[in-house]
């Protein structure tokens, strides 16, 4: 399974904006998207930018004088393997483990529960 490093969450503002813009993005358009509801500074921004490319969750690409930032994952495959770390760290990497949990502490609601019977039904 491959691994990936933990986004923070500002680091996961600016990743959702990179992930809804479908191709390759520029810091301009990040940042204007990012400013209708932050007041982050452009240096701010190409911080996060450079953070994320050394983590390895962006693909910077220099075209004359504009970079472009392209995700290395889906926002579906991030959270998988998110998820994937997570189970492994905490729960042994058990589903029912992490399920128990929740149960246990009241996490999940009675319509929940059906819910999850009628998925795990349908798989």
């Amino acid at each position: 399974m491959k691994s990936v490093q933990k986004m923070s969450e500002a680091e996961s503002e600016v990743m959702r904006v990179v992930w809804a813009a479908g191709g390759p993005v520029t810091s301009q358009v990040i940042l204007a998207e990012l400013n209708k509801r932050k007041d982050w500074k452009p240096t701010t921004v190409l911080t996060f930018l450079t953070r994320l490319t050394e983590k390895g969750l962006l693909r910077t690409e220099k075209r004359k004088k504009v970079n472009y930032y392209t995700p290395v994952f889906s926002e579906d495959e991030y959270k998988h393997l998110e998820t994937r770390a997570f189970l492994e760290t905490v729960h042994e990497g058990s589903v029912k483990n992490l399920l128990a949990a929740l149960y246990d502490a009241d996490d999940i609601s009675p319509e929940e529960i059906e819910e999850l019977k009628k998925w795990f039904s349908e798989r």
